[in-house]
């Protein structure tokens, strides 16, 4: 498959997931609010924009799931443009061999990892990282994936929780 045709299925899987957000909006009548929100989740990551759909006064799952959907919405397009990047530029390549030397030996496992790192530095450059390891891609993804929404379910659900407790003093 072309560069420009995984690209074209990754603007179009982008679009799918923008699409999946807005309609979440529009059920919950808060349009204008969901844009402002898939923006949040795209420029700074889906736990900020968890946070920022609690004054916005959605409801915790689909605070979540918009924050979840607007932070996949670049990831297709990050993760055809890593594989291609790696595979023409030759001296990216090599510098790569020790850590695919790494990967084939602790891959399977040390993909894991990225559950943790990924509220705490970003799906993004989660991605970057398993790029940059040589981990199978659908690893890196279900990982991240897991990371982002773990984190934004607790950040919603928790932070409902907290202003319900507060709410009464206030």
């Amino acid at each position: 498959m072309s560069y420009l045709q995984r690209l074209t299925y990754g603007l179009l899987l982008g679009a799918l997931f923008l699409a999946g957000a807005l309609f979440i909006g529009f059920v919950e009548g808060k349009l204008i609010s969901t844009v402002s929100l898939i923006g949040t989740s795209v420029v700074l990551e889906a736990q900020p924009a968890a946070v920022a759909s609690l004054p916005l006064r959605f409801h915790p799952l689909s605070g979540a799931l918009i924050s979840i959907l607007g932070n996949l919405i670049p990831i297709p397009v990050l993760m055809s443009t890593f594989d291609e990047i790696i595979s023409r530029w030759s001296f990216l390549k090599r510098k790569l061999h020790k850590a695919e030397t790494w990967s084939k030996r602790y891959g399977k496992y040390g993909v894991w990892i990225l559950i943790p790192f990924s509220p705490i530095f970003g799906a993004y450059v989660c991605i970057g990282i398993g790029y940059l390891m040589r981990w199978k891609p659908r690893f890196v993804l279900a990982s991240v994936l897991a990371g982002v929404v773990l984190s934004s379910f607790a950040i919603t659900y928790g932070g409902e929780s907290v202003v319900h407790l507060v709410r009464p003093y206030l």
